[in-house]
């Protein structure tokens, strides 16, 4: 099967995304609504919709990605959990209003604090929130992408205590993964079977750089073969600015 790889349209650029969406035959991740400065103002966001769906193209492939800055939606502060929570379901409403695939969303997992306690609290309110947020958005798949976990058996955890839910995965971003003290092997091998979407790009092993694969230190080789056991899963190469994105796109049809 042909990977589906998704690019980010740069809204000041549309007609220069959407012909490189074409010529690539990729689809579109939508980076816009995760700004303050845009889902804080209903005109601005329903302006971008509205952009959005006026270009000539199928978006059922497209995804969204969801609020993350400054979300806590597992605080033990009950006002700032309501308000991430209410952020994260008007992202699920917009990708609604858009017709996309799914939406991304962070974890918000501190990934330096491993106490059995906070982990398991975690994985309990996380998995009520998105049990509900499944089942209001059923026709909307939602991927829980690893942000600074240093190992994937919390995600892994909530995955299977959620198996029973069909529109909910996990994102791999590849590049976060690499960045860990846990064999990128590894991560692969624990998230095949549970995967939806994956996040791409290069990095210097040491920050989470956004380089155009192939250009920075990332094994894109091996990368290559531990992708190959998440075969059918669609990946946005993770990058702004359209240069960046054709070379990206080349580079990947052509490893």
């Amino acid at each position: 099967m042909e990977r589906q790889y998704l690019i980010i349209p740069q809204i000041d650029e549309l007609e220069q995304s959407f012909a490189l969406a074409k010529e690539y035959d990729a689809a579109f991740e939508y980076n816009d609504f995760f700004d303050p400065l845009v889902y804080g103002q209903e005109e601005e966001w329903r302006k971008r919709v509205e952009i959005y769906k006026s270009l000539p193209r199928e978006r059922s492939k497209d995804t969204l990605h969801g609020v993350f800055l400054d979300i806590a939606f597992t605080s033990k502060d009950t006002k700032i959990r309501e308000y991430s929570r209410k952020l994260m379901k008007q992202s699920m409403s917009i990708a609604e209003k858009l017709g996309v695939k799914g939406v991304v969303f962070h974890s918000g997992l501190i990934g330096s604090l491993n106490t059995p306690a906070y982990l398991n609290g975690w994985v309990q309110e996380a998995e009520g929130f998105y049990r509900e947020l499944a089942m209001e958005f059923s026709g909307t798949e939602i991927y829980l992408e690893n942000t600074f976990e240093r190992s994937p058996e919390t995600l892994v955890r909530l995955k299977e205590r959620m198996a029973d839910v069909d529109n909910f995965f996990l994102c791999l971003d590849y590049g976060h993964a690499c960045l860990t003290p846990t064999d990128i092997q590894l991560w692969v091998e624990a998230f095949r079977g549970k995967t939806g979407h994956i996040h791409l790009n290069d990095n210097d092993l040491v920050d989470d750089l956004h380089e155009v694969p192939g250009e920075g230190k990332i094994d894109f080789i091996q990368c290559k073969k531990e992708l190959g056991q998440l075969e059918g899963v669609s990946v946005l190469l993770e990058l702004t600015g359209i240069e960046k994105q054709k070379r990206a796109l080349t580079y990947m049809k052509n490893l």
